[in-house]
C-alpha cells in the first residue's frame, strides 16, 4: 500500500511539471508584454501630438470663412460642372437656429444635413436654360441644396410655403429667387411657358404630399423636363415596380407610361435633420423621354387615373364588373385638371 501511494504521488507531481514548450510560450509571451510596454511609452509623444493636430484642424475648420470663396473655385474646366470640395473648404449645409423655429411635424419637414449626398443630388442635375431659369426647386427649406444649386443655376426659383423657412434662406443664399406658394397649387404648364420651356424639379418632397406633388407633376407632364426627387424608399419602390409584383400599383403604371422613372441612390435617416424612421431614395423621373409614348397614347390624365383607381381599387373583381362604373357613364369623375 505505501509503494502504490508513493507512485501516485510521483505521478501527481509529474503531471504538475510544466512541459519544456510550455516555459518556452510563457517565456515568449511575457517577452512580447514587456515589448508592447515599451512601444507604448515610445509611442505616447506621438500620439499626444497627433491629438493636438486634430484639435487643430478642427479649430481651424470652424475659423474658415466659407462665404467669401474666390470666383470657380469647387468648379472644373467643363462649364456649369461641380467638383467635390476638400474637407476644409466644402461648405456646411445650413443649421437651424434653435431661436427662430424648429421643424414642423404637420409639414413632414426633414432638412439635409450630409453634404456627400447634397453634392450627389446636384451632380445628377442637367438643365441647358441659359443661367439655369427652367430649374425649379420645391421646397428648398433652409437652403442645404440650394446654396450648391445657386452656384450652378443662379436664375433658378424655389418654391416654398413655410416663411420661417424662407427668412433663414435669404440669409444663407440672399441671390436666390423663392416663392412663397403650395406646390400642389402650381401651374406648371404656365410656367414652363413664362420660362420659356419645360421645366427641371429637384425637390425633397414633405412625405404627406409626395404622392400629390408627384401627380400634380403627370397632369403637366408636357411642361416637365425631368424631375429628381427624394421619396420613401417604399413609395420609389412603387414607382419602378414591375407587372405581377406585389408593389405594382396606381403609381407604376401613371409614372411608366407618362415618364421613366429610375432610383439613382438611397439616403439613410442619418442624412436628415430631424432624422426620419425611414429610408429614402433619390428618383428620377425622366418625362421627356416619354413624351411620343404619351402623344401617341392620346389618353386624358383624367380617364387614365379614374380607370387605373377603379382598377386597384377593386383588385379582386373581374375586370369588366370593375369597369362597368366607368364604362356606363359619359363624363370623367375628375371635372377638371389643377390649374
Amino acid at each position: 500500500m505505501a509503494r502504490g501511494s508513493l507512485h501516485r504521488q510521483k505521478e501527481s507531481s509529474s503531471r504538475r511539471r510544466p512541459v519544456a514548450w510550455q516555459v518556452q510560450l510563457a517565456a515568449a509571451i511575457g517577452a512580447a508584454c514587456c515589448c508592447i510596454k515599451a512601444l507604448s511609452f515610445s509611442l505616447a509623444p506621438f500620439s499626444q501630438a497627433l491629438r493636438c493636430r486634430r484639435h487643430q484642424m478642427r479649430a481651424t475648420e470652424r475659423e474658415v470663412v466659407l462665404a467669401e470663396r474666390e470666383p470657380g473655385q469647387g468648379q472644373s474646366n467643363k462649364e456649369g460642372a461641380i467638383q467635390p470640395l476638400s474637407w476644409l473648404q466644402k461648405p456646411k449645409p445650413p443649421t437651424l437656429p434653435a431661436d427662430l423655429f424648429k421643424p414642423r411635424e404637420s409639414l413632414s419637414q426633414t432638412f439635409l444635413a450630409d453634404p456627400n449626398y447634397i453634392f450627389k443630388m446636384v451632380s445628377a442635375l442637367d438643365d441647358e436654360s441659359e443661367g439655369g431659369k427652367r430649374m425649379i426647386e420645391l421646397g428648398p427649406g433652409t437652403g442645404a441644396v440650394t446654396s450648391r444649386l445657386w452656384q450652378r443655376y443662379p436664375e433658378m426659383i424655389g418654391i416654398e410655403i413655410d416663411q420661417r423657412a424662407m427668412r433663414v434662406l435669404s440669409r444663407s443664399v440672399p441671390g436666390a429667387t423663392v416663392i412663397r406658394s403650395d406646390v400642389l397649387l402650381v401651374n406648371y404648364t404656365k410656367l414652363a411657358e413664362l420660362r420659356g420651356g419645360p421645366l427641371s424639379i429637384v425637390s425633397n418632397l414633405p412625405f404627406h404630399v409626395a404622392s400629390q406633388a408627384l401627380f400634380t407633376l403627370a397632369d403637366h407632364a408636357d411642361g416637365v423636363r425631368n424631375a429628381h426627387v427624394i421619396l420613401q424608399q417604399e413609395v420609389a419602390q412603387r414607382l419602378v415596380a414591375k407587372p405581377n409584383s406585389k408593389k405594382y400599383g396606381i403609381p407604376s403604371v401613371v409614372f411608366q407610361l407618362y415618364a421613366d422613372p429610375k432610383i439613382l441612390f438611397h439616403l439613410p435617416p442619418t442624412a436628415y435633420f430631424p432624422r426620419p424612421n425611414v429610408m429614402t431614395s433619390y428618383v428620377k423621373l425622366d418625362f421627356e423621354a416619354a413624351a411620343e409614348r404619351r402623344r401617341a397614347l392620346g389618353v386624358d390624365p383624367r380617364d387614365l387615373r379614374n380607370l387605373t383607381n377603379t382598377v386597384f381599387r377593386y383588385r379582386r373583381k373581374m375586370m369588366q364588373n370593375s369597369l362597368s362604373r366607368i364604362l356606363s357613364c359619359h363624363t370623367t369623375l375628375i371635372n377638371k385638371l389643377p390649374e
